[in-house]
């Protein structure tokens, strides 16, 4: 199945893969919907698992009424597409400011595809938000958000055409972003 075998790659860092699927296959679009929806659904499915102790520490013990269930599981799909557009916006004017290419789809394409390394980090993510998991789950947080960026590094480096410096520099600034961002919007 090509499917498989181009999410295989995709998780051992090959950057020929993004080229290979993105201008010959044309099956970019249809990887790019599943791994972003599949990530969603992870961290929206989290969310519904981990609703209850997050409304019991706010002293509500009710049962989680099933049409809440429902909206946070679209809701995490939502905001998987609505961060892989932002992070692929972001991503395409970095790369376009320091002389990669100028196509703004081979690196959204390429970040979704990339998305499916960050399938694991879904529930976990869910559990450190909901104050379940301890320390243990915020290691394994960071240890599974390392790995999502480095799949992720190699997607960007290779949609954009960088060398690898300039993909560095690019990567720094993302990151720089990335975490004010999430300062000012966490808080």
């Amino acid at each position: 199945m090509p499917y498989l075998h181009h999410m295989i790659r995709v998780l051992r860092f090959e950057e020929s893969v993004y080229r290979e699927v993105i201008t010959k296959n044309k099956l970019s679009l249809w990887y790019t919907a599943i791994n972003v929806s599949i990530l969603g659904l992870l961290y929206g499915g989290s969310n519904v698992l981990f609703a209850g102790t997050i409304l019991a520490s706010h002293g509500i013990f009710e049962a989680v009424a099933p049409q809440v269930k429902i909206t946070l599981l679209l809701m995490g799909v939502s905001i998987t597409f609505l961060v892989h557009g932002a992070a692929a916006l972001f991503a395409w004017v970095f790369c376009r400011g320091i002389g990669g290419s100028t196509l703004f789809m081979p690196v959204y394409l390429a970040i979704g595809m990339a998305s499916v390394a960050f399938w694991p980090m879904a529930p976990i993510l869910s559990a450190v938000l909901s104050k379940s998991g301890g320390q243990a789950a915020f290691g394994l947080l960071l240890v599974t958000l390392a790995y999502g960026f480095v799949v992720l590094f190699h997607a960007v480096k290779s949609a954009s055409g960088l060398a690898l410096p300039r993909m560095v520099i690019v990567s720094v600034i993302l990151v720089i972003y990335i975490i004010s961002f999430m300062y000012l919007w966490v808080g």
